[in-house]
């Protein structure tokens, strides 16, 4: 069965053809902030009021989606922690078992290194329809789902949005699509917790790349 949960599309978008992570180099971190955002989505957990708020588990039942629940038992370990630990914490790296799913739907490979585990892309089709997907959502609101908007604003915070999407949306510059996506709207309960996760998430990127270059 084809996953479809927010991470594990951002794990296709993060992914080149070769299987490595693509424009970023905070993969591992990007997909457990997603896996945040989808289980706030489902009321699996909450996050208090506040910069940097600490992530609280509601609900351990499992919801039977591997990444989803891996995410769901790490936040059980490490829960109370502010959200800014959670998505770096290694706990939280949900690589493997997004590719597995992927690899088990026929969309990629696994191929297995000497030090590192790659992702190939074996059937381009499932990738080629959620771009599909983006850029109607960018351009007609009646096909705009909230999944989309968070996946364009998740790329956005992570300032590749256009490096992404720049072959399905021609002539567009990304300072036009920067501005687009920030002007999405897409109503839900949980449109403050999701914002402050992603806005988190971003802080953490922009202080690991301060400490490498201090370093």
């Amino acid at each position: 069965m084809t996953t479809s949960t927010i991470p594990a599309e951002l794990f296709l978008l993060l992914t080149n053809d070769a299987g490595r992570q693509d424009s970023t180099q905070f993969r591992k971190q990007a997909l457990a902030a997603a896996a945040v955002v989808e289980l706030t989505l489902r009321e699996k957990v909450s996050l208090d009021e506040g910069r940097n708020p600490h992530v609280e588990v509601v609900d351990t039942a499992s919801l039977d989606i591997a990444e989803l629940d891996q995410a769901l038992g790490a936040l059980t370990e490490l829960d109370g922690k502010r959200i800014k630990s959670v998505i770096g914490h290694r706990w939280m790296d949900l690589t493997e078992v997004i590719g597995v799913g992927w690899a088990a739907a026929g969309a990629i490979e696994r191929k297995d290194g000497w030090f590192l585990t790659s992702w190939p892309t074996q059937d381009s089709s499932t990738e080629e329809e959620l771009r599909t997907r983006l850029v109607a959502a960018l351009t007609d609101p009646a096909r705009r789902s909230l999944q989309d908007a968070i996946l364009l604003e998740m790329l956005r915070a992570l300032k590749i949005a256009h490096r992404i999407l720049k072959n399905d949306i021609p002539g567009v510059s990304r300072r036009e699509l920067d501005r687009t996506i920030t002007e999405l709207h897409v109503d839900s309960p949980a449109t403050a917790a999701v914002r402050q996760i992603i806005d988190d998430m971003a802080a953490v990127m922009v202080s690991t790349q301060v400490a490498m270059t201090s370093s």
